[in-house]
């Protein structure tokens, strides 16, 4: 997409040829072309979506310690994994979106979990 973008920039080729070379909607490269306050590859690496809590470093790390978890065959559910990510949150001090009281106890009203409790 860079290179249609610049192609295109460049006066070499319009935005219709530029969208079946690249089999693309034409109205794609139209929009990157008339942005010209942020470079191709600025505007084609965009994240769009939720914000990540976690640091790319640190999901690199929690995703080695699931695949060699996985390879020792101990099944990790995903609830697992959140609170895995949870807690890599807490423990590295870094802001999240998320409920400490309500992730400590899963969601369930604190009632509940010493009525399910043997002797609670």
């Amino acid at each position: 997409m860079c290179l249609a973008v610049s192609v295109v920039r460049k006066g070499d080729t319009g935005y219709l040829r530029v969208s079946k070379y690249f089999s693309v909607p034409r109205g794609t490269p139209e929009r990157y072309v008339k942005d010209t306050s942020r470079s191709p590859e600025e505007l084609v690496n965009v994240h769009l979506g939720r914000r990540t809590v976690l640091p790319s470093e640190l999901e690199n790390k929690l995703l080695g310690y699931c695949i060699i978890m996985d390879q020792r065959y101990y099944g990790l559910r995903r609830q697992d994994i959140k609170r895995m990510a949870f807690q890599l949150a807490l423990r590295n001090g870094l802001k999240h979106p998320l409920n400490q009281e309500k992730s400590e106890t899963d969601g369930a009203p604190a009632g509940r979990i010493a009525a399910c409790r043997p002797g609670g």
